[in-house]
């Protein structure tokens, strides 16, 4: 990378840690929900992280732009943290994907050069020096795990068959596929609501498996994701909207 290169993108994740993400003073949207460590292996994850929490998942238009962060707390302090920064297309401009549980904390920083076909990678785990890597960016409009939740309520109705696309994940892309699951019921106060389900998952051959994420969108014109399941190594987060 040349010197000018170097600067922009040391730029671009300088701004991605301040303005451009920072959790907005007047959100446009606030959700908020508990969740609870789910599947076979939780009773393990549970042994070093924390099993419940509450979660906020924040949404903020700026201009023709869109800045969004799920935040999932756990005793006040533990954390697990996505941030998005997309366009008027949904695609990802920036993004970061951090986590912190007791002395361990981990957090990549992503700029998406679309000019330049690279996207830019800052890993900053904490006690060690910051390490950037820049990647070819291999598909025209990148979307992280919140640019494609906000693509799957905008476009809720209208997707009627599996979808094959990627999903990147610490700048690094994931094929995966989007399969809509019709129309289920999902908890939303105390009720049971017709949800739109949608599960996110490696596709087939793919090299490197995505984790899976799974959406419940209520069946009205808000498409609220009311209950969201991020699969993780061992087990599953799954939150469930309790409030906005």
């Amino acid at each position: 990378m040349t010197n000018g290169k170097k600067t922009i993108a040391a730029a671009a994740l300088a701004l991605l840690g301040t303005a451009a993400l920072a959790a907005p003073a007047a959100a446009d949207e606030t959700l908020r929900y508990d969740w609870k460590l789910r599947g076979l292996l939780s009773w393990v994850a549970g042994v070093k992280f924390p099993t419940s929490g509450t979660g906020i998942l924040q949404t903020s238009p700026r201009g023709a732009n869109v800045d969004s962060q799920l935040r999932v707390h756990a005793g006040g302090k533990d954390y697990i943290e996505y941030r998005s920064s997309m366009d008027a297309s949904r695609r990802t401009l920036a993004s970061v994907n951090g986590y912190s549980f007791g002395s361990k904390t981990e957090r990549k920083e992503s700029v998406y050069d679309y000019d330049a076909n690279v996207v830019h990678v800052a890993d900053r785990d904490a006690g060690q020096p910051v390490e950037t890597k820049t990647r070819p960016l291999a598909v025209e409009d990148a979307r992280d795990v919140l640019t494609t939740i906000t693509y799957l309520r905008e476009h809720a109705a209208s997707i009627g068959g599996p979808l094959t696309t990627d999903v990147y994940s610490d700048g690094k892309p994931y094929r995966v596929t989007i399969k809509p699951e019709g129309v289920k019921s999902a908890e939303w106060q105390g009720h049971q609501v017709p949800a739109r389900v949608f599960h996110v998952v490696a596709a087939p051959g793919a090299q490197k498996k995505f984790p899976g994420l799974t959406v419940w969108l209520s069946e009205d014109g808000q498409h609220l994701p009311l209950r969201i399941m991020l699969e993780q190594q061992f087990a599953s987060i799954d939150l469930k909207l309790r409030g906005v």
